[in-house]
Order: structure tokens, then sequence, then C-alpha cells
């Protein structure tokens, strides 16, 4: 996944213990942070490079989080906060934004953070064509000026992400990208020690950090284990501070253990029809219609993601500002779905195939062929590994995928990503015929504004597009020592704020 990564936000208030993140007004005031200790968390082992920001493909980035920092901050909502960037102007005709830099902050091997570093990363970014910069330029020292081609407000999430990472350019000259790839030298809190591959990479505390009196822990590991079970165990066993994962029965059971844990769930999980294909008869938008009747939404939720989530019909979640108060998307009801399948044509069914993508829990896709075989679609399930499902992504595919479509705190950037620019293909989808022109007509204002993309998400849902069955999301489980990691809170959600975090032990 390049560029904008995808983000989960916040779940449901269900009673499983999950900790608050709203401040009290009348709470007492917080503890004063304890300084010491190593942080063992677990997260998404690397599948590329993790030293070189412009190499780094989608999670491998949790790889690096202790070591790198961004040039700005944009949270879940999409509000946007300094970083490495303590100002931003936009230019009156909107064609650059200018960036001012903090004074005093330094790379990991010692030199300086000025405007020429910065220069010297994002023009790696554009030449990767991961960022939609026309150029970039330093003022002087502490000022840098990008120039656009036209206003495209999805802009602060490109300043934020894996593509506005810094790393030192002496050191890449120095050592040469071979070393750097697996050797992150960035700004951060936390400065590489070692990396053992499929096992950790280990940090210690940047002495020379700039921000003052932190870190506070005396290091990180981000380690990685991919077995369930294994995590488990090691997780009751003392052995690992915070595990990452996603909505397993281990997640479930250690909440339900009285384990805090920062959980969002933003992310959708979605059919995908191969709409795109005129001989399918998912091409007949009743079709897609009966199937959203055909499903029992909240059913199939609590059966397959073990309470942890909920039946879902839209294709974002209340904190966006695309989110519709007023959608009732189709609601289980089997008699329905048969009438509008008899209209289309199919009043014996048809045959179709099903094709999970391999990070989900394989019973999703059971139950999903359960629901459908009740009014008539015999659909078979195809299980392909990650090679052969992104070849379907990017090529084609026949019946319909079961994906996770992500959550971006701009709506824009959701559309881009999964319909109108798609790196990851969805070849077989077909998009509707106003999707284009609301879409450049809702990224030229300023800011995300709430009726420009309400417009896209309604034409989205009127068309089932994709077919909305219920919210996913990430979840960290943490030890009841561990303190303000701030985990699942900015708006790619592998980004966490290690500077922050500490043990009360």
């Amino acid at each position: 996944m390049r560029g904008l990564a995808w983000v989960l936000v916040t779940v449901m208030g269900i009673s499983l213990g999950l900790r608050a993140q709203a401040d009290l007004p009348f709470a007492d005031a917080a503890p004063a942070p304890k300084r010491g200790g190593v942080l063992r968390v677990v997260d998404e082992a690397p599948g590329s490079p993790f030293g070189i920001p412009w190499e780094i493909v989608g999670v491998s980035v949790c790889a690096a989080i202790p070591a790198f920092e961004s040039l700005l901050w944009v949270d879940r909502q999409g509000r946007i906060s300094p970083r490495l960037a303590e100002r931003w102007e936009v230019a009156p005709d909107r064609r650059s934004i200018t960036l001012t830099l903090r004074r005093g902050i330094r790379f990991h091997d010692g030199t300086p953070l000025d405007a020429g570093a910065v220069v010297y990363n994002l023009q790696r970014q554009m030449e990767a064509r991961r960022v939609p910069f026309r150029s970039v330029e330093a003022v002087d020292d502490r000022r840098v000026r990008i120039h656009l081609q036209e206003w495209d407000n999805r802009i602060w999430l490109n300043l934020m992400g894996t593509s506005a990472l810094m790393v030192s350019p002496s050191f890449l000259e120095r050592q040469g990208l071979d070393r750097a790839r697996w050797e992150p030298v960035g700004t951060g809190p936390f400065r590489f020690v070692r990396y053992q591959r499929d096992a950790a990479v280990t940090y210690r505390r940047f002495v020379n950090y700039w921000q003052p009196g932190k870190p506070y822990l005396d290091g990180v590991e981000m380690r990685f284990i991919r077995d369930l079970q294994t995590l488990r165990a090691a997780f009751l066993a003392g052995q690992v501070d915070v595990a990452g994962l996603g909505p397993y029965p281990a997640a479930a059971e250690l909440i339900r253990q009285g384990y805090p844990a920062e959980s969002f769930f933003g992310g959708v999980v979605v059919l995908v029809p191969d709409s795109a294909n005129p001989d399918s008869p998912l091409a007949d938008r009743r079709v897609r219609e009966a199937i959203g009747y055909a499903i029992d939404r909240e059913a199939l939720a609590q059966a397959t993601l073990f309470g942890l989530s909920q039946g879902w019909t839209q294709l974002t979640v209340p904190e966006s500002r695309a989110y519709l108060q007023d959608h009732r998307g189709p609601t289980y009801n089997p008699a329905r779905a048969r009438e509008l399948l008899a209209q289309a044509g199919y009043p014996n069914g048809f045959e179709t195939t099903l094709i999970p993508a391999p990070y989900l829990d394989r019973n999703i896709a059971v139950a999903l062929q359960q629901y459908l075989n009740a009014v008539g679609i015999r659909a078979q399930l195809e299980l392909p590994e990650i090679g052969r499902y992104t070849e379907y992504q990017r090529r084609g595919w026949r019946g319909m995928l079961i994906h996770v479509f992500g959550y971006f705190p701009n709506f824009n950037a959701h559309v881009a990503f999964y319909y109108t620019q798609a790196p990851e293909g969805y070849a077989s989808m077909r998009r509707p015929a106003q999707l284009e022109t609301l879409f450049r007509d809702s990224v030229r204002t300023l800011r995300e504004e709430r009726h420009k993309v309400q417009a896209l998400h309604r034409l989205l849902l009127s068309d089932l597009t994709v077919i909305p069955l219920m919210r996913y999301g990430r979840i960290y489980v943490m030890q009841k020592y561990v303190r303000d990691t701030k985990h699942l809170r900015w708006a790619t959600w592998p980004f966490w704020a290690p500077e922050d975090a500490w043990l009360d032990r």
C-alpha cells in the first residue's frame, strides 16, 4: 500500500473494558511519567526495507516508528498539528505550501534537520511517485516550499505519513543504500541498535532528542510474532508489553481478562462484485441489492469477529465528515432478496465465487456462503495466497472479493485509494459514471467539505459499488502498567508516540 496508508478508527462502546480516551473535566491529575525500562511491542513484520522512507511498503513502517518522524501530525479526525515543522502556510493561489521547521533538531548521526535535508527527502519521494508535488525548494535554512500542480485537500496526509518521514541524507550518502535499507537513521526518540530478521528491531534512547525530557523509556523493542497462540502465550507470560492484533479470539480473551486495549474499528469489510464484467450477474444493481438483503450483518459480525465489532451499511464511520446520518442500507430480508433476484432474471439464483483476502478469517467467507446459498446464490469459495489475490485485484476476477476498505480522515483520500486512482487496482469493479466529476470538485476546496464528501459517499452507497458488511479494526492489548503509547490516534494506524510512552512499575 503506497503513500497514504490506512487508519482504523474508534470502536463503539462495547463492554469489553476498552481504555477510555476522553479527558474527564474533574478527574484527578495524571501521575508524572516514570523513567526507564524497555517497552516490548509486537506489531506487523516488515515485508520490505524499513530504513529508507520512499522504499517502505505498507505496514513495514511499523518496524521504523521509534526512529522516524514526519513533518506534521494529522489525527483520526483530520486535525493538523505540528511535528518536525512548527508552522505551515498555504499560498493565496493555493499553488504552494511553505513549512517552517523547528530549531535544533538533529538526526541520530548528529547532522541537522534543515531545509536541505527535507528537500532531499521529498525529492526522493517525488522520484518514487509517492507524493503529488510539482517541485520543492529550500527558501532558507528553516523554510521549505512545496509547489503543487493544482490544489488537492488530501495534501495534508502526504505530510504526515510514510511519505513525510525524514531520514538523514548524510547517513545515506556515507553508508550507502544497502546498509540504510535495514537501519533507520531519523530524528525520532529512539536510535537503531540491531535488526534480527523476522524476530525484532531493537532501539535505545536517543539522548539528543529534540523534545525536552523525552523519551521516558530506555528503549523499545519491536517484535514480530506471527502465530497468534505463541503471541498470546508470550503476553500472558509477561514477555510482551503491547500486542498488536486484529479482531481475533486472542484479543477478545485478553480484554475479557481485564487487560486494557486501544481499539479502532474504522475499516469496513466489503464485498467487491465483478460489476465491470458485462456478462456477470453482479453487473445488475438489483442483484447487488439482493445480496445486501441476503446477509444478516449483525449476526455475521458477532459470529466471526468475536463480539468485537458490529454489522455496518456504510463505507465510513460516524467520526468521518462523509458519514450519513439518514442512510439506511439493506437490512436482513431474504424474501426481498429473492424478489430482486427474480426481477433481475435470476428466479433460480446463479453460481458465483467468493474470494476472501488472505488476512481475513476463513469463517467470514463460510458464513457469507451460507447466507447467499439460502437465497439461491450458489457461491464457491476460493482461498488464494496473497500473490494470486493481488493479481486478481490488479488484473480482474470473477465473482466477489471479500476485502477490508480502510479509514481515511479525509474521505476524498478513501475515494482516490479505492475508486478513482486505485493503486491496488480493483480492475473488475465498475465505478459510477458521476464519480470522477464529484471527486474532482470535492478535492479542490481548501479543506474537506462535509456536503461534498457526503455526496460522494451517497453515490457509492446508492450504486452498491461495493457492499458493506461490518466494521473491522486493529486492537493493541497492553499490560496494565503500560501508559501513553497513543496507539491508533493518528491518520495512519501504524503510527504511535513512543516518546510519550512509559511504564508504571
